[in-house]
């Protein structure tokens, strides 16, 4: 049957209204229709779920996530004072100066341009015995501890051994057949000539045109957006929802971060994949998984495991919801239908994120939990014991 005024009507005002039971009906009517009147309703739910996302790109990670540019320009000091303004950067010199202060880590990853995983890797290559790990250097930044144990000198020694064989172009080098396409993260103006660059950079600065150059490459904010991706996707959705319960007093879990925690999520409650959010948390009736997504592959990639945590939660009998925002969905809008038809309408983003209240089995939860809400606990393991 051909689409009637009243189905558009609620085709397009699906992604906005706070009565869930529209929601399945718009997702109902879609999935009624045949042929062009097909094609016509889904370009009409599609666009009204479009219509409310919205890019977070221009978002970049800050507080305990990365270091403050005043926290940055103390630990470059440190550095700096330490090595004479790296007149002075043999292995001794460079592993007291991180060891006193573990932050003067991070200037020293960026004079190689290296990312934690990076660096971990490039340790490995320096010394094949080294297990340390990205989460492992980066928990080593963050610590404010200067006590100096075995252990921290042997880690530290290899980080340095690692950004001193990355300056020297001892250790990834460009292969010689690869030149004509590929040039080395340090073929730029603080680092062309290893140290002696960077020391002439530090007394004299470097021209403007530099430093807007390597922002053009990626360099400047690339290193905290791949870093940090998962921090930042946390903390534009999960965040919020976590206060909105919490504000509610509704009972919930919330998964630890990245794939220890949504392992930890699917042992807890016998789903897999885990869900990110289960509410409440001792008796699940909802399970919300939230998505950001900047570019379509990543839509795509994150709209398939919705659908998969939309098969766990038929087979157990729960109610799916999903949080979701992000230019990426644009990009790729069948995969947002894909997600709106899984959780059928209970899709939701950052700016109709009040709306999830009406979901009948969330609304019955409210004021049955605790004010405070609950912690969320990250995992630490063994190897960042003394860190």
């Amino acid at each position: 049957m051909p689409l009637s005024d009243s189905e558009r009507a609620l085709l397009t005002s699906a992604a906005t209204t706070d009565d869930p039971t529209r929601r399945r009906q718009a997702v109902a009517t879609l999935l009624s229709k045949r042929g062009s009147d097909e094609t016509e309703a889904r370009a009409l739910l599609g666009f009204s779920f479009l219509s409310v996302t919205q890019p977070s790109f221009h978002l970049i990670p800050r507080g305990n996530a990365m270091a403050s540019q005043d926290d940055f320009a103390s630990a470059y000091d440190a550095l700096a004072a330490a090595t004479h303004n790296f007149a002075v950067v043999d292995s001794a010199t460079l592993i007291d100066a991180i060891l006193a202060t573990p932050r003067a880590l991070i200037p020293l990853r960026m004079i190689a341009g290296l990312t934690h995983n990076e660096l971990a890797v490039t340790m490995k290559l320096v010394d094949a015995s080294s297990t340390t790990s990205g989460d492992t250097l980066k928990k080593f930044e963050r610590s404010a501890s200067a006590t100096v144990t075995a252990r921290r000198r042997a880690m530290a020694t290899t980080a340095v051994e690692a950004i001193r064989a990355v300056l020297a172009r001892q250790v990834l080098t460009v292969p010689p057949d690869a030149t004509a396409n590929f040039h080395s993260k340090i073929d730029r103006e603080d680092t062309r000539e290893g140290w002696a660059s960077v020391s002439y950079a530090a007394i004299h600065g470097v021209p403007y045109s530099s430093l807007l150059y390597h922002r053009y490459v990626g360099g400047a904010w690339r290193q905290v957006q791949d870093a940090y991706s998962e921090i930042k996707g946390d903390n534009v959705l999960e965040v919020p929802l976590e206060e909105l319960l919490m504000s509610e007093r509704i009972p919930y879990y919330r998964a630890p971060a990245g794939a220890t925690g949504a392992s930890q999520a699917a042992r807890r409650y016998s789903l897999h994949p885990g869900p990110d959010f289960v509410i409440p948390d001792d008796e699940p009736a909802v399970i919300i998984e939230s998505k950001v997504a900047e570019d379509g592959g990543t839509a795509r990639d994150k709209s398939s495991r919705i659908n998969d945590l939309a098969a766990a939660a038929r087979r157990a009998g729960l109610v799916l919801c999903a949080l979701i925002d992000g230019k990426g969905w644009g990009e790729r809008p069948s995969a947002l239908l894909d997600v709106v038809i899984a959780t059928e309408g209970r899709t939701y983003t950052l700016s109709t994120l009040t709306q999830i209240l009406g979901v009948s089995e969330i609304a019955s939860m409210r004021g049955r939990g605790i004010r405070h809400g609950h912690p969320r606990h990250e995992a630490t393991t063994g190897d960042d014991a003394e860190l």
